[in-house]
């Protein structure tokens, strides 16, 4: 891999044959009008860039019109929101601004799963079951957590699944959200929580943590766009656990916002380069340590991801495209880097 320039000093390069005006659809997401105006959508941000139109470049409505523009020899968009007709006093027309990615995408992945360090699934609440001991519970029924809770407060009941570990010795767990509860009350450095919703039946020692503040979770309204840095990571898993990811598939890769990292930042994806050793004539692939290593082929592309949630040293990202399907281990990295 080698560096370009920084992304700031990257030529906007244009599809061909696209109209001067382009009115925006029911169903578009930022990332298709990206896709329709350029050949690297990840640069969206210049083609908004000196737009004083444009307060916020996510907040784009079915029904707009956007122009392509050229100042100073670069093309810009400008936008035309729809005119709105009032119907009547009584009546009051509102429209919902488009997403980045279609929510059903990736919207369960930002409001079911959390990915939490060793030590803080350790720090969490956990259940102790129910008071029957029974198994399966319905709604209304009491559940029993091992710390004392605010009387009043909801909290939600996750399930730990994958774990994932860095060299370093930093350890996180994808956990599930599997139902909701709500405290009722304190007995002996214990509370009792009523089951308000479920997915799956509770079990003894999953992790409780406090319900996210209504919309902390679920912003689709971020830009595609590269990292500040030139990045390079690995995936190290799916948030689901198969072995197989593809197209859709939301995976877990080994940086995260200390690395400056950011819901919305592209990566390209690559299998790892292959070692080819020996003479001529007796040319193998090097799979042993040890091994005589005379050649490395070329990193393959394999597909590229978007950035939907980023944690300290992990992140969530949604494959955009991939030409294969592929397995733990495949590179990421940042645009500026390329083969």
């Amino acid at each position: 891999m080698s560096l370009q320039p920084s992304w700031a000093d990257q030529e906007l390069i244009l599809n061909n044959d696209i109209p001067d005006v382009y009115t925006v659809k029911k169903g578009d997401t930022l990332w298709d009008i990206s896709n329709h105006f350029l050949a690297t959508p990840w640069l969206w941000p210049k083609l908004w860039q000196a737009n004083p139109e444009i307060k916020n470049p996510h907040l784009i409505y079915p029904g707009d019109k956007l122009y392509l523009v050229w100042i100073d020899g670069q093309p810009r968009l400008q936008r035309k929101p729809m005119k709105v007709v009032k119907l009547s006093p009584s009546i009051k027309v509102t429209r919902s601004p488009i997403t980045t990615l279609h929510s059903s995408l990736v919207m369960p992945y930002l409001v079911e799963h959390r990915l939490l360090s060793e030590q803080a699934i350790n720090d969490a609440p956990q259940i102790l079951g129910s008071s029957d001991q029974r198994q399966k519970l319905s709604e209304g029924d009491l559940v029993w957590a091992d710390s004392e809770l605010p009387i009043g407060e909801e909290w939600w009941v996750y399930r730990p699944l994958e774990s994932f570990k860095q060299p370093d010795d930093q350890s996180v767990t994808v956990l599930k959200e599997v139902a909701k509860l709500s405290v009722k009350s304190h007995y002996q450095q214990t509370s009792a929580l009523t089951l308000k919703s479920y997915r799956q039946e509770i079990k003894p020692n999953d992790v409780l943590l406090p319900a996210p503040a209504l919309g902390a979770t679920a912003d689709l309204h971020f830009s595609p766009s590269m990292p500040p840095e030139p990045v390079s990571a690995t995936i190290v898993g799916s948030v689901n656990g198969q072995q197989y990811m593809a197209t859709k598939d939301v995976v877990v890769v080994d940086k995260g916002h200390l690395d400056k990292l950011q819901a919305g930042h592209i990566l390209h994806l690559y299998q790892p380069s292959i070692e080819v050793g020996g003479k001529k004539g007796e040319y193998r692939y090097s799979l042993n340590k040890g091994s005589e290593k005379d050649f490395r082929l070329a990193p393959r592309a394999v597909g590229e991801a978007m950035v939907i949630r980023a944690y300290d040293a992990y992140s969530f990202a949604v494959v955009l495209s991939s030409s294969e399907p592929f397995t733990k281990g495949v590179m990421v990295v940042s645009p500026q880097m390329t083969q």
